[in-house]
């Protein structure tokens, strides 16, 4: 089989190309960046209302709207960024879409409040929580922050079986050192 055909026709494939007009603008990938946080924050945070609530910890309506208030950082945050980056009107729909959203999920503990006591697993259910989330701390090492709320919250409970102590405390110091060691590596990134 001669090769001039297949020469030829790599000739003319080069020059019938056409350049590729993709969006190339941090803008927006820095708001693909915030939107993919906020995911990823709204999923987290389900988790840790789901444990909350299965381990009663919404009996206390102080409780409740102490989470509620820390959770509705996030999406305010994205919005601040989402309004400062908008690159269109669809683009911010979209953003603005589902930053109402995790807005709605933030909030999902203040109907749940004084529905559930707290039972004997109740520190067992945070400690659960805590060792799903832990995984995640690996690959995203602030998500840590999660775990370590939910092992000191187990700690606290009233009944606590020595296993789940001792597991509890060991998921909190593996929690804490993902989390100082991304701090060591971020402070030698910046001051490097």
């Amino acid at each position: 089989m001669p090769k001039t055909p297949l020469i030829l026709t790599a000739l003319a494939s080069s020059f019938l190309a056409m350049p590729a007009y993709a969006s190339t603008t941090s803008m927006a990938n820095d708001s693909i960046l915030i939107l993919i946080a906020l995911i990823a924050f709204s999923f987290i945070n389900t988790i840790v209302q789901a444990c909350c609530y299965f381990s009663g910890q919404y009996v206390q309506a102080s409780f409740s709207q102490k989470h509620v208030t820390v959770s509705l950082l996030m999406p305010i945050a994205a919005l601040i960024g989402f309004i400062s980056q908008y690159e269109s009107f669809a683009q911010f729909v979209l953003y603005f879409g589902a930053v109402v959203l995790s807005i709605g999920m933030a909030l999902i503990p203040m109907p749940l409040t004084n529905k559930k006591s707290p039972s004997r697993l109740s520190a067992l259910i945070l400690l659960t929580g805590a060792i799903i989330i832990l995984p995640l701390s690996v690959i995203i090492a602030p998500i840590s922050l999660f775990s370590i709320a939910l092992c000191h919250i187990g700690l606290k409970q009233t009944q606590v079986p020595p296993f789940a102590k001792f597991a509890t405390v060991l998921t909190l110091l593996t929690s804490y050192g993902l989390l100082f060691y991304w701090l060591y590596q971020l402070i030698n990134q910046v001051a490097g």
